[in-house]
């Protein structure tokens, strides 16, 4: 019964110890926590058996093996719930039943005092293969030294128990797996934290004071057995060491949760915030392209991710580099390079094969190198699944229509636990918000020009009828003068006066062809055949000024439903336009596509030259880069009126870096009426 008592404080500090991790896997379920449940559950199962396991009929070897064999399945399993492998359900048990089942066995018939010194033998060399094989299968694509060290440590450890036990010394064997099991413990939890805070460093010198006692006994026990009392009490602080530091770490990680969700919290509301400055100048007006970069550096303030790149479409769905953030001299330059090979179609392709992250977010590899930004990165991953090294996330921007306006590619995450559909869905509301911006920015254009030329046309209009009368009357006047006088110099003069007024007068008839609904005969026509026929009319000055013409329209799209005439005017000046454009470039270069998107086809006139000084201008009557005479201004102007006669839109852009493009929509014929040439057209 004294035996009982000297032993009563450390059931009741064990008794204390249990509820209290109980209680706390309440408040974290992980595996890990469950796994020091049952551990302590054991620890404080074999104390009670040593106190109480002779009064209720259990014989001393039968305590003993208890003893021993639930101390060394405690010690399993803390180890193993220190290790990658336990978090894996597949591997969990296998590899648990291969740690514990000999050691748990060799401690349970050395406390019976079985004899067969090869059974033992066969246990030590059983338990230091295993745990080796399986843990280097398991970790077999990513084998860190450290692993290597545990391994051949272990390895070296059983097969010097096992020869120390042939030579008699079961004793030896039994305390080298016991050392061996909690100094890993030690070294596993050490290595599972890796901070010097109280209850990390605590745990871990208690693990391996836990393991010094074992040979702490193989000494002292066969010299000085009267001390062996002693050492049994002094045996138990470690354990305490170890459940308070464990306590301790798991408070330490409470708190650390705390702030980091109190600083994802700030970190949320200064992202907030800059979004919001964002938002405020789009909803100014504020062109999107003028402050990319501004934006690229407020996500990487705000974002996990250290380097952005935000990428715009031009009217020709080329990509073009419009901000960027995080990057240095060298790899902005190989950005600008690479991604000129980055293609809408290219963009398109990602969306559909690579990992989806969040709702508008995509995780990719930039393999090969030329389909995205091939750059050097300072940061280094280890292969996990969340992020690889050498992968991007991106983020499109898409109209209300489905067509693609641009993308973020985002690089090098803070923290590779954080590439989450959650910690992306404000950068893919910002990239929702410039896709509107940038959409409401080519409406609110074209409203513009169109509200403008409708007052043009008004005005024009009624200057139009106005001067008409008076021209027609010095139209007369100069006939009558060229008639009646016999002196050659007036009737030169009278002749420069008749020119210049039926020239006066065929700049009217354009500006009311602008100005005023004419009737037109409207029926299906093929885009190549009209092309055609206006690159016939120009194929004697695009040959003499050496310019490439390529167009590309497919025999098999269907017919666009106008007056063929007007058409052939609209196709004329546009043509002309490019082709003034070009008078100074060297090859020069147009290029003219035909798509259809959905009712209507859109086609495309696109020039390597300067492009236009005002694009909001282009549309305007009189507004010329030309040189005086060369023109009056007003070829864009009677077809901007001439497509909207006809339901369709028309609309200027500048390229990236350089040349212009007008793009025209017009409603397609019906299949039945539609007109298909045998074949395209391609003009060189």
């Amino acid at each position: 019964m004294m035996f009982a008592f000297h032993r009563l404080p450390t059931i009741l500090l064990l008794g204390a110890l249990v509820p209290i991790f109980w209680f706390l896997r309440r408040r974290d379920r992980s595996y890990q926590v469950r796994l020091w449940v049952i551990a302590w559950s054991l620890v404080l199962l074999r104390v009670i058996v040593q106190v109480f396991g002779g009064a209720v009929g259990f014989s001393s070897t039968a305590v003993n093996a208890i003893d021993l064999g639930g101390l060394q399945l405690s010690g399993v399993v803390l180890a193993v719930s220190m290790t990658r492998i336990f978090h894996d359900p597949r591997q969990r048990w296998p590899f648990f039943l291969v740690a514990a089942v000999p050691s748990v066995t060799y401690a349970g018939l050395f406390a019976l005092r079985y004899q067969r010194l090869w059974v033992f033998a066969l246990l030590s060399i059983a338990l230091g293969v295993g745990i080796c094989a399986w843990i280097l299968i398991y970790y077999r694509r990513n084998v860190e030294k450290y692993i290597l060290g545990i391994c051949a440590i272990l390895l070296i450890g059983a097969l010097w128990g096992a020869a120390r036990t042939l030579q008699g010394r079961i004793d030896l064997g039994f305390y080298t797996i016991e050392a061996a099991t909690y100094a890993l413990a030690g070294f596993l939890y050490w290595h599972s934290y890796k901070r010097f805070s109280p209850g990390v460093v605590l745990a871990s010198i208690g693990f391996f004071a836990w393991a010094a006692v074992f040979p702490v006994f193989y000494l002292v026990a066969p010299t000085h057995p009267n001390a062996v009392e002693g050492l049994i009490a002094l045996a138990n602080i470690p354990k305490f060491w170890v459940a308070i530091g464990m306590i301790v770490t798991l408070l330490e990680d409470k708190s650390r949760t705390a702030e980091l969700a109190e600083a994802q919290e700030r970190a949320t509301r200064e992202q907030i915030q800059g979004f919001f400055q964002v938002t405020s100048r789009l909803l100014s007006g504020t062109d999107v392209a003028s402050f990319c970069d501004e934006i690229a550096r407020i996500v990487t303030e705000s974002s996990n991710f250290a380097r952005v790149v935000i990428l715009l479409t031009d009217d020709q769905r080329n990509l073009y580099l419009a901000g960027s953030a995080g990057m240095d001299a060298k790899n902005l330059a190989t950005l600008r390079e690479e991604v000129g090979q980055l293609t809408v179609g290219r963009v398109e392709e990602l969306r559909h094969s690579a990992l989806r992250v969040g709702s508008h977010s995509f995780r990719f590899a930039s393999e090969p190198p030329r389909d995205a930004a091939n750059l050097s990165s300072s940061a280094h991953y280890l292969h996990t699944r969340q992020w690889q090294q050498g992968e991007r996330i991106l983020v499109p921007m898409s109209s209300t229509r489905g067509s693609l306006l641009g993308c973020f590619l985002l690089d090098e995450p803070r923290d590779v636990l954080r590439v989450t559909a959650e910690d992306l869905a404000a950068v893919e509301m910002l990239c929702t918000d410039l896709a509107i911006a940038i959409e409401n920015s080519h409406l609110q254009r074209q409203l513009v020009v169109s509200e403008k030329l409708a007052g043009l046309g008004k005005l024009i209009a009624g200057t139009g009828h106005e001067l008409n009368n008076p021209l027609t009357a010095v139209l007369g006047y100069a006939e009558m003068l060229s008639g009646s006088t016999d002196d050659e110099g007036t009737r030169r003069s009278a002749e420069v006066i008749r020119r210049e007024a039926l020239r006066m007068k065929q700049i009217i008839e354009n500006l009311l062809s602008f100005a005023r609904q004419t009737k037109f005969e409207r029926r299906p026509v093929s885009l190549a055949h009209v092309l055609h026929e206006v690159l016939n009319l120009r194929r004697y000055e695009i040959r003499h000024k050496g310019l490439q013409v390529v167009a590309e329209i497919s025999p098999a799209l269907p017919g666009v439903l106008v007056d063929e005439g007007m058409l052939k005017q609209v196709f004329l000046n546009v043509i002309n336009n490019s082709i003034e454009a070009l008078r100074e470039v060297s090859a020069g270069r147009i290029d003219i596509e035909a798509t259809r998107q959905g009712e209507r086809m859109q086609l495309r006139f696109s020039d390597n030259g300067p492009g236009f000084s005002n694009p909001d201008r282009v549309f305007d009557p009189f507004f010329t880069t030309k040189d005086p005479g060369k023109g009056p201004g007003l070829g864009l102007s009677v077809s901007y009126g001439i497509v909207k006669q006809h339901g369709g839109e028309i609309s200027a852009y500048n390229l990236h870096p350089s040349g212009a493009c007008i793009l025209i929509e017009l409603p397609i014929a019906s299949a039945v009426d539609s007109i298909l040439e045998p074949s395209g057209v391609a003009e060189r």
